[in-house]
């Protein structure tokens, strides 16, 4: 009821205005239901047909998806870029490593390119559509620039980190993202550490990006008392990637076996580096304590997470860190670095606790802290529940979105 309210209050704005038909344009997108990819992009859109409007999602297609479906008055259609069996671009987030990978990747990304805009194009036409949200400067950003060329709709782009990086890594990529920042009427960073990289990266005026968070789902993320079980168990849900800083957790986990510290950890994901991180588990002798899972739905990762006694994000550097608000949904403590976008959500000492990345040490002695200290752990979930109910919820980032709209 409480998201249903806040939907009603927030078409209060919109009072003499005809509601607006939105085209998302992702790579990355829900493919049923409990799916990870892009779950945060469903919540939003969900949100803003909630609110009052027309919401279109155009995602790439893959095998076994339907072109055109409704999800929970979300219309989502899926564009073709090659026979199925070759769709392989999308969704498991490493987009711009399989196309630099090869010159076949680079021939399809070409294609999809191409699939993408003419898809757009026709629905924007028969859409009718008043305005593009496109999530990621590339591709979708790109898109969305040539799409507001010819159809003259104002583009808002929204990136979320992977991006980012991109800029960094390339001055082709500057250059081209150039004219797309500059076609966009706003762009929106989901941390204030990625829009200041943008800034820097970019020259984009400072008063045209937004901070504007991804939304996570009270709804699927129950709180739960803390675990009372003997042996507490850790929980760390991240991509197999250098980025997510996994091999400094698995060092930490070892310290933490050094100190008589009894514990369970699970990694749950997936990505290029599972074997290796296989591999060090066996090397650090932690076969009996650290165990990787594969990816679950979301009903499934709310149950490890109510298994959990402390969850943990040891990034390097970190767009924004949703898995958690996730946990702190939850009523779990929270450790995580102090890399990017986990400062916006952790309040080290009130909402959960900062270490250093790169720095096993600390994140030992972090984990050891909340494990060993019951009242500290109840503190920190409290804290971490109340931030991110108020911060975090659909109803609180929609009216943020909202206002970007307006």
């Amino acid at each position: 009821m409480r998201e249903r309210l806040g939907a009603e209050k927030i078409k209060v704005l919109y009072q003499g205005k005809s509601e607006l038909t939105i085209l998302i344009l992702t790579h990355n997108y829900i493919r049923f239901r409990g799916d990870h990819a892009g779950h945060f992009l469903h919540v939003l859109a969900t949100s803003l047909v909630q609110s009052g409007h027309k919401v279109l999602v155009l995602a790439p297609h893959q095998q076994g998806l339907k072109r055109v479906e409704i999800m929970d008055g979300v219309v989502v259609h899926r564009f073709r870029y090659a026979p199925a069996v070759r769709e392989k671009l999308a969704y498991i987030g490493n987009m711009h490593e399989l196309v630099a990978a090869s010159w076949s990747n680079k021939i399809l990304f070409i294609c999809f390119l191409v699939s993408f805009f003419v898809k757009a194009l026709s629905l924007s036409i028969r859409g009718r559509i008043d305005l593009v949200s496109a999530q990621w400067w590339i591709p979708g950003g790109l898109i969305g620039y040539l799409l507001s060329l010819f159809r003259g709709k104002p583009l808002i782009i929204t990136s979320h980190g992977t991006d980012i990086r991109l800029l960094e890594k390339s001055h082709f990529s500057r250059k081209l993202a150039g004219p797309v920042f500059e076609r966009a009427r706003y762009v929106t960073t989901v941390s204030g550490f990625l829009k200041e990289k943008l800034i820097r990266n970019t020259g984009v005026a400072r008063e045209k990006v937004k901070v504007i968070p991804m939304p996570a789902t009270p709804d699927t993320f129950a709180p739960t008392p803390l675990p009372t079980g003997a042996v507490k168990h850790i929980l760390c849900v991240a991509r197999f990637t250098p980025q997510k800083g996994l091999d400094y957790f698995l060092k930490a986990c070892r310290t933490l076996k050094d100190r008589g510290v009894g514990f369970r950890a699970k990694i749950v994901g997936e990505g290029p580096l599972k074997e290796s991180l296989q591999e060090e588990i066996v090397k650090l002798h932690l076969e009996e304590s650290v165990f990787l899972v594969d990816i679950v739905p979301q009903k499934e990762l709310n149950q490890l997470y109510a298994e959990s006694y402390l969850c943990v994000l040891p990034s390097i550097e970190e767009g924004f860190g949703l898995v958690l608000v996730e946990a702190q949904l939850c009523r779990r403590p929270v450790v995580g670095t102090r890399s990017g976008g986990i400062t916006d959500i952790i309040r080290d000492g009130e909402s959960g606790l900062l270490v250093p990345p790169r720095d096993h040490e600390g994140l030992a002695q972090a984990m050891e802290r909340v494990l060993t200290d019951k009242q500290l752990a109840e503190s920190l979930a409290g804290g971490g529940y109340r931030s991110a109910l108020a911060r975090f919820s659909p109803h609180a980032v929609l009216q943020k979105y909202l206002e970007v709209l307006r």
